[in-house]
């Protein structure tokens, strides 16, 4: 499985149906992940009985720069396996998975420059309760133009939809 992943550079090929398979599994993994971290840092703040500033001043203080080095070195081998994954599925369509790929980037950077992200806000209020006062929140969220997701879903469509060696030039 690491060899479909991160093997096979120059010359490798994944049907439809793989390709859904790897991505997906791909995409569980990172998730699992991350919502792993996410969850290691919810539960060090009740076994420390605090709040979330000090969990995350402790779990920096005790595995700090190693765990950014890990969690970056992961997401880099994440984003390297979707990559190799892509550009095997382009090169199985018969198209070149370099220009292929880096137009695709192009096209994206384009759009995130026409359509720009928005901005959203997100605030809390302080709640008093018996047990005492939890601080209020707030909190600025990012989401993609509905352009990008559009242009994100249409690419996905294609690399699901359309059959081996479609654009390979027959002589």
């Amino acid at each position: 499985m690491l060899n479909v992943y991160f093997g096979e550079w120059g010359e490798g090929r994944l049907k439809r149906l793989p390709y859904l398979g790897y991505h997906i599994l791909l995409m569980v993994l990172m998730f699992s992940v991350i919502f792993g971290i996410v969850l290691a840092v919810g539960a060090s703040v009740n076994l420390l009985d605090t709040d979330l500033m000090s969990a995350q001043a402790f779990m920096f203080e005790k595995f700090g720069l190693l765990a950014i080095i890990c969690t970056l070195l992961f997401l880099l081998s994440g984003m390297v396996a979707q990559v190799n994954i892509l550009a095997k599925r382009v090169r199985d369509m018969g198209l070149p998975a370099f220009w292929t790929i880096l137009g695709m980037i192009a096209v994206s950077m384009l759009l995130n420059i026409l359509f720009p992200a928005q901005q959203m806000e997100v605030n809390t209020a302080v709640v008093s309760t018996a047990e005492g006062t939890s601080a209020a929140l707030a909190a600025n969220a990012t989401e993609a133009s509905i352009v990008v997701h559009l242009f994100d879903l249409a690419v996905f469509l294609c690399l699901i939809l359309i059959p081996s060696d479609t654009f390979n030039k027959r002589g």
